[in-house]
């Protein structure tokens, strides 16, 4: 240290020593009074920042909700070892890829034959091709989503032994957990029960997969992206297939999401915002993000009892209208056997269990609510219209209950100015009507459309079709 520099408290440390005993104690005192009173300013700051660090995350504002743990790091030696399968694995998709192109060529080429040889075929017996080709078997482009199968729930089983406590990139790959489970006795001497307990099991964990939320933010963006990914492509195959047109928009649920606002429409399915409800479709994109961030709820505040009941409402009132195909209608509760299975043929099938066959704005029970939101977005309550035996029976089944004096169905109730004259609603200042007077007609003018009298005995009901 030169003799210019100095500790920046010398002077301060020399001015303290010159002071006599009690004034260096009192400042003593001060000074870890000082220290104290800054430590604590720390704290609150550092708490409030924790605080707010703490909400960043989509699964820190849904501490409720299970957690899908994120990976952790590879040491170097693990990373030797994951190149190494990567390589391999590489060399192995390589030879695989070159036999499915010899396998689907040789395929290519029997199809050719086979659509040559059934030309023939229709042309010899005077049919056309595509009788010949429905006689000799159909082809199934559609397949359901596969259940938990015995095989996987074992792999499973045997993955959670051997692969729960290894880090990633040293866990046993799926074709050796599958020898594993070949070589495991106490695997194949299964009693039907303990069968049934694997497979329940390995639909719990898919359904708790399926259900839990990201630990960060940067994996959430990550599953949004690969997810929309994935269904764009899907959405565009099914536009080429079918025809159809379908749009999509998608934005995250909170401002510290990171996950960026979309869209996606198949062909020119945007031309209808724009031509029709003069909108274009960043605009739209823009407005959701917006309202989405101003709202910024967890999956407990979405789920409440006033979303669910306007949700259910919705799904079950859009069902109702699309079998009808008509938009001026709603389900009559009171009267429904009536107002919609009797005179509309129309029936619903798989309501919950437990819940009350009632308005979903007249159920006040969260999880029966959230029962029936299920039942209706997988398809299992669904509308359907009634087989003409079906409405023969169901006919056949209310006069026998009206014979026998039983009242089915709410009446509808009286209006209490029944019978008196009344003004029609918005008349007052119309002009009167013109009609053209038919040949030979009576000359006497018709009545007047301003006093009526009423032969409506009965209020409208206000859930009538």
């Amino acid at each position: 240290m030169t003799q210019d520099s100095q500790p920046a408290d010398g002077p301060a440390q020399r001015h303290a020593n010159s002071q006599p005993p009690e004034s260096l104690a009192q400042r003593h005192t001060e000074h870890v009074q000082g220290n104290t009173n800054t430590q604590d300013a720390l704290v609150g700051a550092a708490t409030g920042l924790a605080s707010d660090a703490n909400n960043l995350s989509w699964a820190a504002r849904n501490p409720n909700r299970p957690i899908i743990e994120p990976r952790v790091p590879l040491n170097p030696a693990q990373k030797a070892r994951a190149n190494a399968q990567r390589a391999s694995r590489k060399i192995s998709s390589l030879q695989r890829k070159e036999s499915e192109e010899a396998l689907h060529s040789s395929i290519w080429q029997l199809l050719a034959e086979q659509a040559q040889r059934m030309n023939e075929i229709a042309l010899e017996h005077g049919v056309s091709v595509e009788k010949v080709k429905k006689l000799m078997g159909g082809t199934k482009h559609y397949t359901a989503s596969r259940s938990a199968q015995l095989e996987n729930a074992l792999m499973h089983a045997k993955a959670e032994e051997v692969n729960r406590d290894l880090p990633r990139g040293a866990k046993y790959t799926p074709g050796e957990i599958r020898q594993m489970v070949k070589d495991d006795r106490n695997m194949q001497d299964l009693t039907e029960e303990e069968k049934k307990e694997l497979v329940d099991k390995l639909n719990e964990h898919r359904a708790l997969r399926n259900m839990s939320v990201r630990a960060t933010n940067t994996a959430a963006m990550r599953d949004v992206q690969s997810t929309l990914d994935t269904i764009f492509k899907m959405l565009d195959s099914l536009a080429v297939r079918t025809g159809i047109y379908a749009c999509l928009f998608a934005s995250r649920g909170h401002v510290y999401d990171t996950a960026q606002a979309t869209w996606f429409g198949t062909d020119n399915i945007m031309d209808f915002w724009e031509d029709v409800l003069q909108v274009e479709a960043d605009e739209i994109t823009r407005k959701l993000e917006q309202w989405a961030c101003m709202i910024g709820r967890n999956i407990d505040e979405r789920e409440t009892v006033q979303n669910m009941q306007r949700v259910c409402t919705r799904l079950l009132n859009s069902g109702l209208r699309t079998i009808a195909k008509r938009r001026d209608i709603r389900i009559n509760y009171a009267n429904f056997d009536t107002v919609i299975k009797e005179k509309l043929s129309i029936d619903i099938k798989g309501w919950p269990e437990g819940v009350v066959f009632q308005s979903p704005t007249s159920v006040n029970d969260l999880h029966a609510l959230l029962k029936l939101r299920g039942a209706l977005k997988d398809g299992s309550c669904h509308w359907f219209r009634m087989t003409p035996r079906q409405r023969d029976e169901f006919h056949a089944l209310l006069d026998a209950r009206r014979k026998r004096g039983e009242k089915v169905g709410k009446p509808r109730k009286k209006r209490a100015d029944a019978g008196v004259p009344r003004k029609r609603k918005g008349k007052e200042n119309a002009p009167p009507r013109k009609r053209a007077r038919a040949p030979g007609s009576s000359a006497q003018a018709p009545k007047s459309a301003e006093f009526i009298d009423s032969s409506e005995e009965e209020e409208s009901s206000e859930d009538e079709v």
